[in-house]
């Protein structure tokens, strides 16, 4: 129950199909609803991917902070479940800030040590890599080591 991850910015009429060319069949948009995710669900629906909206209102530490990881979790597991090859691409804006912590989130969850984790999404987008920022990896560390704390053995 392995989803494949694709990460890039906000899609556009100018990307719809080097997505499309990439075998997307599920696009998990981050944009806040102020951003007007509605034009991505309509490029999704164009493309003939399933779209999940997952808002998240910009990348500041303490937006992302309040990111409720069970949901995010749960979302995932969903798309996974309900298609087995999946390929998922997962974006914010630029796909950087939003984009790189719930792409470590998600790689954490599925097993991944924060090593690991770090060098997939460098693997990945080296530019969400890059720019991400240390402050917003190691936020999603502790959120994953706190939501990990909670779960049964």
């Amino acid at each position: 129950m392995t989803a494949q991850l694709i990460l890039g910015p906000r899609p556009g009429k100018k990307s719809k199909d080097a997505i499309q060319a990439q075998g997307v069949t599920h696009m998990l948009t981050l944009l806040s609803p102020r951003e007007q995710p509605d034009s991505v669900k309509r490029i999704a629906h164009a493309i003939g991917a399933v779209w999940h909206h997952f808002p998240i209102d910009g990348g500041h530490i303490e937006t992302l902070d309040e990111v409720d990881l069970s949901a995010l979790f749960l979302l995932y597991d969903e798309i996974a479940r309900a298609d087995e090859d999946a390929v998922i691409y997962l974006h914010c804006s630029a796909g950087i800030h939003r984009t790189g912590f719930v792409v470590y989130l998600l790689l954490r969850y599925r097993g991944f040590s924060a090593d690991a984790a770090s060098a997939e999404v460098a693997t990945l987008r080296p530019v969400t890599s890059d720019q991400v920022g240390e402050d917003r990896l190691a936020l999603a560390e502790r959120k994953f080591q706190n939501w990990q704390a909670t779960q049964p053995a």
